[in-house]
């Protein structure tokens, strides 16, 4: 195995590993996707940021409504904190690759899973554990624990694998209704009832697709089933919607709720619709930059910023300092980390008539489909 460079990026802090080989190359960090520059040991050159002019720092988007603006802080009073759900997934990634595959690594995810990723960018980013729930007061946090790389999966054909997963998939979207699709899905018991009634509000027929790519594939230790995370391009969705497809007893089968909340862009529905409704959504979050946080936080409630993952639809977001996800939101978002939860959140409204979004609640710390 060649030698590795393992450094923290210098603009959000993940743990990066390369190939000494590739040492003081440009590229964009994975995970907060800044362009860095790896650091040169034969140089004594540290990981760094190129060179940028002060007006260059990009701002939040331009999604987040005028009207979400320093005068929106929510004024209430505060309410008493809903219990904190526990079972966070602990995360841990081992970065092995070889120097005549410098372009492909395979990640391993520590706990009920590990990911193997494949990836064109010359980075490849370890990411930060989702944090333990915490009370108000904390105590001092555990060291690290460091678990070994899993074991390959023996016999292993990966070509096929992800060849079976990809016409599971392509069934999945083509299929002419909801209860044809329905075969296609995990947790059918629970998901049926939730795809019929969502087909009276919107017709579920196929959905076309310009392409379909892996993303990335995790493998469960104790089973050995695999869970890949494809990109399905569509003309709404230029970009590509991650969709979850998981090998199970039963075959490969699609999480849908992530899927139609992704294709159906419910997260930005949900924040122009009505006041006093709520929902659950698969978000990406971020804290604000520390101009705008100053703006959108008083002594109740602090602010943060949602995003599906797709560009240009940002939003400001708001939880009570007194309820226990506070702490949870702001030590997975410190030092610019990104933080993948599944968010309840929550359409409200100031006495003045001023609609604001409020998190209340982390459903699950990662988007790992949990039906199978």
């Amino acid at each position: 195995m060649a030698e590795v460079i393992q450094f923290p990026c210098p603009a959000c802090g993940a743990t990066l590993r390369l190939p000494l080989a590739m040492a003081g190359i440009h590229g964009p960090c994975p995970l907060c996707r800044r362009e860095i520059i790896a650091p040169d040991p034969s140089n004594d050159l540290a990981a760094r940021l190129p060179v940028t002019e002060p007006d260059e720092i990009p701002e939040p988007s331009a999604a987040i409504s005028e009207e979400q603006t320093a005068m929106d802080v929510p004024r209430l009073e505060p309410a008493p904190s809903r219990p904190l759900r526990r079972g966070v997934l602990l995360v841990s990634i081992l970065l092995t690759a070889t120097l005549s595959l410098a372009a492909g690594y395979f990640i391993g995810i520590r706990s009920t899973c590990h990911m193997a990723m494949a990836t064109s960018t010359p980075l490849v980013v370890r990411a930060a554990s989702p944090p333990e729930p915490v009370a108000p007061v904390v105590a001092a946090s555990p060291a690290p624990v460091t678990e070994p790389a899993p074991e390959p999966r023996k016999n292993a054909e990966p070509v096929k694998v992800a060849a079976a997963a990809e016409a599971a998939l392509r069934a999945f979207l083509d299929a002419p209704d909801w209860s044809t699709r329905a075969a296609h899905v995990l947790a059918p018991d629970t998901v049926r009832a939730a795809m019929e009634a969502y087909s009276r509000k919107l017709p579920d027929g196929p959905t076309p697709h310009q392409s379909i790519s892996v993303e990335n594939s995790y493998t469960d230790r104790e089973t050995g089933n695999t869970l890949f995370i494809f990109k399905v391009v569509t003309e709404a969705r230029p970009t590509g919607i991650p969709v979850a497809v998981a090998e199970t007893d039963r075959g490969w089968l699609i999480d849908w709720q992530a899927f139609v909340e992704f294709r159906d862009g419910l997260f930005e529905a949900f924040a122009k619709g009505p006041v006093d409704k709520s929902g659950r959504f698969h978000l990406l979050v971020s804290a604000p930059p520390p101009p705008r946080a100053a703006d959108t936080e008083n002594k109740h409630f602090s602010s943060f910023l949602l995003e599906p993952p797709f560009p240009g639809q940002q939003r400001l977001a708001y939880v009570r300092k007194t309820a226990g996800i506070h702490a949870v939101l702001s030590q997975a978002t410190s030092n610019g980390a990104v933080f993948t939860p599944v968010l309840e959140v929550a359409k409200r409204k100031t006495p003045d008539g001023k609609s604001y979004l409020e998190i209340t609640d982390i459903i699950a710390h990662n988007w790992l489909p949990k039906g199978r």
